[in-house]
């Protein structure tokens, strides 16, 4: 992260962080950050007795099946890293087939990471990526200097990567009719509702009677729907079937960064009667598109107009906080606190408030007063995850490395509930993935002082 600080132009990790939690990430900001973070552990044909249940178990019966008719398969890698997983179920195919030029075959390798899937694109890898793989493997392989090896064109050839987020995108027409899934050691972070949803898309994505193979441990099984488990010598896949007739939960509610809270969620019931005047009870300052503009506005970094607009409705706590976030993202912080401390005295228990005030402090040079509103703000809300976060942080820099160590433990403990590529609340696009592992990476550097 030190090194993305300074590529960024930044002199200190501090303020980079600041930037980045203080306006939506950019695509080319994302893209570094997931680059920097993610961790994509695998190697050639990891756990062989999934691979093995593919070769004799599912593969047979399904390729004699097409050979009657289509000989087509399709088959997808989701969360595929660098490409060793979607290569491995290649190989198996071409020992399977042996008039494989004579089929129509897609096999598709999907993950968040870019330049994870470069790597996959350019089909060269270490001998770490051969571990415990059978020497017959290196048969798919040519030697391209020191220790690298190239997967033979042919293999190649046969897949195709694509980046995806499973977490954050919706249906794809990649990925429809499908007839197996491999999503093994992906799901295992996700939190219990994300894994029910990810499974949910792999079954509309399956065709009828398709296989999802998973880790045996990622999916509990008593809340799948519409699969059938089968165990293989200890390798577990999932069958699509005919889904269960069931009655339809209500959706969680979706985490909504502070920029757009306002918008979507009631105002207390205090904001509300300041909306009226008297027994009239007609409704004073803009109408609700002119907050929705405001919103628009700083959603595209028109800093400026937002808290102009914002500030149209100065009775309105959440349009202030806007206004203060604003200003901190110009660089005024003493307007950015003028506004945060006029909505703080209109609605004081309000903790993402106390939050932003703390961070236009500490930017303020005044980290006293900054750790006093985290301590507020964690007051109202003990599961207040970046509050950890930013309290580790202010500790970090005094050299309290034990405080600092156990507000970074809080703050891990809180992000178990999120899957790695679900935005965080009041993060401006910041994952819990990526600050999951930017944790990581300040708690190994208090351990080496």
């Amino acid at each position: 992260m030190t090194a993305l600080a300074r590529e960024a132009g930044f002199e200190d990790l501090d303020h980079y962080l600041f930037q980045l939690m203080a306006a939506p990430l950019s695509r080319e900001q994302m893209k570094a950050l997931c680059g920097a973070l993610t961790i994509g552990e695998t190697y050639f044909l990891r756990d062989p007795k999934s691979y093995r249940v593919l070769e004799r178990q599912i593969l047979p019966g399904l390729i004699a099946a097409r050979r009657r008719g289509g000989r087509t398969l399709k088959i997808w890698s989701a969360g595929c890293s660098t490409g060793e997983e979607p290569y491995s179920i290649a190989i198996v195919l071409s020992r399977l087939l042996q008039d494989l030029p004579e089929w129509d075959i897609t096999l598709l390798g999907t993950d968040i990471n870019e330049e994870a899937l470069e790597r996959a694109h350019r089909g060269v890898y270490s001998k770490w990526s051969f571990r415990n793989a059978p020497q017959w493997l290196m048969e798919y392989f040519t030697p391209v200097g020191e220790g690298h090896f190239e997967i033979v064109p042919h293999i190649r050839n046969m897949v195709h990567f694509s980046q995806l987020n499973l977490a954050a995108e919706r249906g794809n027409a990649l990925t429809g009719g499908t007839d197996i899934i491999f999503c093994r050691n992906v799901m295992l972070y996700f939190h219990p509702e994300q894994i029910e949803k990810t499974v949910a898309r792999f079954h509309a994505a399956l065709k009828p009677g398709g296989w999802l193979f998973v880790g045996p441990t990622e999916v509990d099984h008593q809340r799948l729907r519409g699969f059938s488990c089968h165990h293989y010598d200890g390798a577990l896949v999932l069958r699509k079937g005919e889904p269960r007739r069931k009655t339809p939960r209500p959706p969680a509610p979706v985490p909504v960064p502070m920029a757009a809270s306002s918008v979507a969620s009631a105002p207390p019931a205090a904001a509300t009667d300041r909306l009226y005047h008297g027994a009239s009870a007609l409704p004073v300052g803009p109408l609700p598109d002119s907050i929705e503009q405001a919103h628009a506005a700083y959603r595209a970094g028109e800093y400026q107009e937002a808290a102009r607009l914002a500030l149209l409705a100065p009775h309105l706590p959440e349009n202030l906080a806007l206004a203060a976030r604003c200003y901190a993202n110009l660089g005024r912080y003493q307007e950015a606190r003028e506004q945060c401390e006029k909505a703080l005295l209109l609605e004081r228990l309000n903790a993402h408030t106390h939050y932003l005030l703390s961070m236009i402090l500490e930017q303020m040079g005044d980290g006293a007063a900054a750790e006093a509103a985290l301590k507020r703000a964690l007051y109202l809300d003990h599961d207040y995850l970046l509050a950890y976060f930013a309290l580790g942080n202010l500790c970090r820099k005094r050299g309290e490395l034990r405080e600092a160590e156990q507000s970074f433990a809080n703050a891990l403990r809180l992000l178990q509930r999120y899957d790695p590529a679900e935005v965080l609340p009041d993060a401006e696009g910041i994952t819990a993935g990526l600050l999951t592992q930017l944790i990581k990476g300040m708690n190994a550097g208090l351990n080496r002082r």
